[in-house]
């Protein structure tokens, strides 16, 4: 039903490993073990450990009340839920892992989980899924069941995120601009973003665009796409430093120092600064801003395609958070029954409902649009959406363009030199570890 996009396809091309298992359990491994069933039943209740990041109230109760759907239903597991911040989650996931300590089920971001799948902590769901003979794989959008696969498995399940161009209808009003008519090209959107800055006492109290100057890589790969460029080709070489991305960074850098937007970091606590009703437009979901609209309304909050890029390019960024399974739980057939519930129909009408993320499932689109017609535009940059591309060198290209950002921006380098040098430490640590 929606159109493949190259990058997606990209994160995997091998078909699923067709396993037939019915009538026996599985071990973490995958294979079978028909003692399973009956430790469920000797034990008594199973307790899985169950690790979501963020921390903002809305997704957290959505969670919540999710969890308590899925006791009721099966009394036998219990689910401890841990919410950790966005900023600490890996690392705190990483020592888990180190120690033996890691939880039965988590979520990990988009590219978390492609670029440690191969390291051989997460457990495979195909067994299961062909055990249980999942009606969930014809019921996912293919491309979006298709980012949790490697090498024939099925390593998570996404809850997709689409970042397509949000605005403040009421800051656009106060700036003079049509509240229903967003940018259409990046010379307007640039133009929009300089009117709409609030500036008091020469210091910039609401940015007109909300662009991330430290852990920046979203906002600013939101912008490359749509001058058709990623910032790292398949085979996991840097190529952030292209002629484009330095263009496209001296841009940013100039509008940055022009006031147009405000230093600020992706992972800080509370959301961005448009999440936190300090900025007129941002490439957001509304599952990012679920508490903002909340807050003001949602009538003040809209949502459209990405402005052309030259070459008429809108492409949204998609990325979104796995849900996926410890290889070492000691608990994998109850992990993969609550990953299995939390990919229902039912469940993930309601868990979207409250926290606006979109549902992964064509069978509720109609319901979940007509409950929500604000995000058919959601489905729409469907048709043309990238996300990170699948390579275990993911780790080492943001940690270097993360620094190049972030020396532009804070003028210790050139937006060139500053690219070009941490471009080349990049090819320089993957050389190292091929």
């Amino acid at each position: 039903m929606l159109k493949a996009n190259s990058l997606i396809r990209a994160i995997l091309t091998m078909t699923a490993l067709s396993l037939l298992l019915a009538g026996c359990g599985l071990t973490s491994s995958g294979q079978p073990n028909a003692s399973s069933t009956d430790k469920v039943e000797n034990a008594g209740q199973i307790a899985l450990s169950f690790w979501f990041p963020g921390t903002d109230q809305v997704t957290v109760n959505a969670v919540k009340e999710s969890i308590e759907t899925f006791e009721e239903q099966n009394p036998n597991i219990k689910v401890n839920l841990t919410s950790v911040p966005w900023d600490q989650y890996f690392q705190k996931l990483a020592v888990a892992y180190s120690g033996g300590t890691q939880p039965d089920v988590h979520g990990l971001g988009f590219g978390q989980l492609i670029s440690t799948v191969d390291q051989g902590k997460y457990l495979n769901l195909q067994p299961y899924i062909d055990k249980d003979q999942w009606e969930g794989t014809t019921d996912f959008y293919p491309d979006i069941l298709k980012a949790g696969q490697w090498e024939n498995g099925q390593y998570g399940l996404l809850i997709p995120d689409l970042r397509p161009l949000a605005w403040r209808k009421d800051y656009l009003a106060e700036a003079g601009l049509d509240p229903e008519s967003p940018p259409q090209t990046l010379d307007e959107l640039f133009q929009y973003a300089d009117r709409l800055k609030v500036v008091q006492n020469g210091q910039t109290v609401r940015s007109g665009l909300d662009i991330q100057t430290s852990n920046g890589e979203q906002s600013y790969l939101s912008l490359l796409l749509l001058y058709g460029e990623n910032f790292y080709d398949k085979e996991g070489n840097p190529t952030f430093d292209s002629e484009t991305s330095i263009a496209l960074v001296e841009k940013l850098v100039e509008l940055y120092k022009a006031g147009v937007f405000t230093a600020s970091n992706q992972q800080q606590t509370g959301g961005t600064p448009f999440a936190q009703g300090q900025a007129a437009m941002a490439f957001v979901s509304p599952s990012n801003t679920a508490s903002l609209i909340q807050s003001i309304g949602k009538e003040q909050v809209d949502w459209a395609l990405p402005p052309a890029g030259p070459n008429g390019e809108r492409t949204s960024l998609m990325l979104g958070t796995f849900l996926t399974a410890a290889k070492a739980s000691k608990h994998p057939e109850e992990a993969w029954t609550f990953i299995k519930f939390w990919f229902s129909p039912d469940n993930q009408m309601a868990y979207t409902s409250k926290t606006g993320a979109l549902p992964p499932l064509q069978s509720i689109q109609d319901e979940y649009l007509t409950n929500f017609p604000q995000n058919q535009v959601i489905y729409e940059a469907m048709n043309d959406a990238q996300g990170y591309i699948a390579s275990k060198y993911w780790s080492v290209n943001i940690k270097y363009l993360r620094t190049a950002l972030e020396e532009a921006y804070n003028g210790s380098k050139s937006a060139e030199d500053a690219l070009t040098a941490n471009a080349e430490l990049a090819r320089d640590e993957i050389k190292s570890i091929k």
